[in-house]
């Protein structure tokens, strides 16, 4: 298809016209940029709205306070949990209605497990929540902050108890934050 495009756009004169050397230039362009993204479909992010993230932070938020869940379960759908209602109030906030509408690429990139990240965009005060807690792993030791702590729960990884503690308890108040500002 390039190969004809290349082909048609030699055999016309650009002085004469330049309309259609506009249109093959801008399909040959949409033709490279298609080409580059084939096979990544598969890798593209699930854009979900404001009810799907309210919807997921009640379904995450109930079950996790479920007392058969083993505890790193529960605490991996607390972290989903609190991520969702973050979003879903930050969406509100900023008159969006996906996360595919957000303008600032690394909210879903980068720091989009950043509960640290999102709990600053929504402005939350420290009078309504703790600083955001670091954790150390049990075996290594070595501080990590927030948006590694569902990694460690879903490879079931150990962390510190006092350290796991204090992150469940932040993580429950930021939850309890979100109850109350999440149909506001």
């Amino acid at each position: 298809m390039e190969q004809l495009l290349a082909y048609s756009l030699s055999l016309i004169d650009p002085a004469k016209e330049p309309e259609a050397i506009a249109y093959l230039s801008q399909l040959q362009k949409q033709i490279v940029q298609l080409r580059s993204q084939k096979g990544n479909f598969g890798s593209k992010k699930i854009h979900v709205g404001v009810s799907e993230l309210r919807q997921a932070f009640h379904a995450h938020s109930q079950s996790a306070a479920a007392e058969q869940i083993k505890q790193i379960s529960a605490y991996l759908l607390l972290f989903y949990a609190v991520e969702c209602g973050l979003k879903s109030i930050w969406l509100k906030q900023n008159k969006l209605q996906t996360t595919e509408q957000i303008p600032d690429r690394t909210l879903l990139s980068k720091d989009g497990h950043n509960l640290d990240r999102w709990v600053k965009e929504l402005k939350i005060s420290a009078s309504q929540v703790s600083a955001t807690p670091d954790f150390h792993l049990e075996k290594g030791g070595f501080s990590l902050n927030i948006e590694k702590a569902h990694q460690a729960w879903r490879y079931n990884i150990r962390l510190k108890g006092e350290d796991e503690k204090v992150l469940v308890e932040w993580l429950n108040s930021i939850c309890n934050w979100i109850k109350e500002n999440i149909n506001r």
